[in-house]
């Protein structure tokens, strides 16, 4: 087999009937698994991904894997070409108002329009009690991919909604890896993180300075749905009093910087952090690098908003990435138009000050919002890991 493949994914059919289609490209390695599955670009502006991935083709030619991966660069066609004027609209789909990160599949929760579970974990965990490990994976992994099965089947006789097919095509193919990698971007932000809560020396091999934990728990993120099953199989066998069954696949979300940005350069460094992650997972050869920076974490319960008190054009006084004390002047709310005569500056000027010890990580895309919109999120009650 030649270890380079490209396979065409169908996200959607236009209303001309033309067929919007991403790139898949399998890297076969010596072994099948570890299988990563690498993506990026799933919300329209959200770029440097496709810089880490381009790197990252080139580094697997140099450096041939000991498992296996697929990467998708530029995996959403519909968000990409979501512009309006300068700015591309990228991270809701204009036909249907939903996050195109939003709409994944709880595979182990609730069905669609049922209480009932597409995978029961506990009835599984109950017939495969004394399976081996390797057992328990397959089959796991298998039953998840016959749920996928049935509602691609389902959909049959009445058509298939565009948020589902959306879905469904990358989540079919995401399900088979052991890692998930999803390549995104803040608005402004530095390099940070989402990763499963424990995956403690996972987290540290990607060496990115700021991580938020992520609890197990399902808000419709393909990160989500490819860990969260596999950690709700581990918790059904530990009710039996089974302990071994460790979650089999992990999910993170891997931010990138800010949006509308692309450096190549960039990407060569990106794809550096993402290759010593894949060397933890044994993807890669050899072991994963040690962390360049001090890593400061928060439980993504912790990573709080701050919204605009007024309406105004943002000042920020702090960088992405600052640590701050509760009462740290943060940012500024400029508006003219609240100067009365004669006009003084401090009165078109409303200061925004930190509530809480923490870190500014991300501020809003544009500097003008209006009253009540997301200024900024910060991490809150953050430890070194």
């Amino acid at each position: 087999m030649d270890r380079w493949e490209r396979k065409e994914i169908v996200l959607r059919t236009n209303a001309v009937g033309q067929a919007m289609t991403a790139p898949v490209f399998w890297c076969h390695g010596r072994n099948p698994r570890p299988l990563a599955y690498v993506q990026a670009n799933v919300h329209g502006g959200e770029l440097q991904g496709n810089a880490a991935i381009l790197a990252l083709f080139e580094q697997l030619e140099k450096e041939p894997p000991r498992g296996s991966l697929v990467l998708v660069p530029r995996v959403n066609p519909i968000a990409a070409n979501q512009q309006i004027g300068d700015y591309v609209a990228g991270v809701y789909d204009l036909a249907t108002g939903v996050n195109f990160n939003r709409g994944y599949i709880n595979l182990t929760g609730p069905s669609r329009g049922s209480s009932a579970c597409y995978v029961d974990v506990d009835a599984f965990a109950a017939v495969h009690r004394d399976a081996t490990l390797s057992e328990i994976r397959d089959g796991f992994r298998e039953a998840l991919k016959a749920a996928l099965g049935a509602v691609r089947d389902a959909a049959g006789p009445w058509g298939m909604e565009a948020r589902l097919e959306f879905a469904l095509a990358i989540q079919e193919v995401a399900i088979e890896a052991d890692v998930v990698l999803d390549l995104h971007t803040g608005d402004r932000a530095p390099r940070y993180l989402y990763a499963p809560e424990g995956a403690t020396a996972a987290t540290r091999a990607f060496g990115i300075p700021f991580v938020l934990e992520v609890p197990p728990r399902f808000a419709g993120a393909l990160d989500e749905a490819c860990w969260v099953p596999w950690n709700d199989l581990a918790e059904a066998f530990r009710r039996l009093n089974r302990t071994d069954v460790r979650r089999f696949a992990d999910g993170f979300t891997v931010e990138l910087g800010s949006m509308n940005a692309f450096s190549m350069t960039q990407g060569v460094e990106d794809a550096k952090r993402i290759a010593s992650a894949l060397r933890y997972y044994g993807v890669l050869d050899g072991e994963p690098d040690d962390p360049a920076y001090r890593i400061v974490a928060c439980s993504v319960n912790d990573y709080k908003s701050i919204y605009a008190p007024v309406s105004g054009l943002v000042d920020a006084t702090v960088s992405p990435g600052t640590p701050v004390r509760k009462g740290d002047l943060i940012a500024r709310m400029v508006d003219p138009t609240r100067c009365t005569l004669p006009p003084r500056v401090q009165d078109a000027v409303v200061e925004v000050r930190s509530p809480e010890d923490g870190v500014v990580l991300l501020f809003h895309a544009f500097s003008s919002i209006p009253r009540g919109l997301r200024l900024l999120s910060m991490m809150t009650n953050t430890r070194a890991l």
